[in-house]
């Protein structure tokens, strides 16, 4: 289980969390919504070691990994899906995949379930990542997070700029993780219907803070939209 709790977080005088908490389940899906400029994303780097927190703590299946590097952190089981995919457009699909494999146990492969998930990068594995589609794109930089073989997998906004039917998909992968994998997730999202089809608990953050959280069969759908528009 990963449990945040009451981190702040500042860029030199600007602070953009405060006293933030979310929880993260195994078998169940978290996602963070807010408009652009809130502190999902500053969020989300402060769970994995890419910034340091001022305040509070970050606990991951029962450990304090608040003072671990992100190094660390991958290799103790958190995956991550960046904001705009940040796959190498010069590796092929078989290498970016491998890239991955820094953070698993030595003499680890590309697991055949990645493949079993993402279908498409079979047939594309000598493909160039940046003469891929960005939909394909976001389909690799899952896989990739997935060839590490994590327990938590944070991803950010990753149906930013994809066309619909590999949303679905992308949708359908994180429901099987959580459900069936019993994958903990953290999905963060600006979009209130693709998170509340999804999710089962849903934190909005407003101006660096988590202004409303609950299950998706508490939250108030009116009040939700409310804060979304703040």
């Amino acid at each position: 289980m990963l449990s945040v709790d009451a981190i702040d977080l500042s860029y030199g005088a600007s602070r953009c969390l405060r006293g933030v908490s979310l929880t993260a389940e195994p078998g169940r899906i978290t996602c963070v919504l807010g408009r652009n400029g809130v502190g999902k994303s500053s969020l989300m780097r402060a769970i994995l070691g890419l910034e340091r927190i001022q305040g509070g703590r970050i606990l991951w299946e029962g450990k304090d990994i608040s003072g671990l590097p992100p190094s660390e952190r991958a290799r103790a089981g958190i995956g991550y899906v960046p904001q705009g995919r940040e796959i190498f457009p010069f590796l092929t699909v078989q290498e970016n995949l491998e890239t991955a494999l820094a953070a698993a146990p030595r003499g680890a492969k590309v697991p055949e379930e990645v493949f079993a998930l993402f279908p498409i990068l079979k047939q594309f594995l000598r493909r160039r990542g940046g003469d891929l589609s960005g939909g394909q794109q976001q389909q690799l930089a899952i896989a990739r997070a997935l060839t590490a073989q994590p327990r938590l997998l944070i991803l950010d906004e990753p149906t930013e700029g994809i066309q619909p039917n590999i949303i679905k998909d992308i949708a359908r992968v994180i429901r099987l993780l959580a459900q069936e994998k019993g994958f903990a997730v953290v999905l963060v999202e600006q979009y209130y219907e693709f998170a509340r089809d999804l999710a089962d608990r849903i934190a909005v953050m407003v101006r660096g803070e988590v202004a409303l959280a609950g299950t998706v069969e508490t939250l108030d759908d009116e009040a939700v939209r409310r804060l979304l528009t703040v």
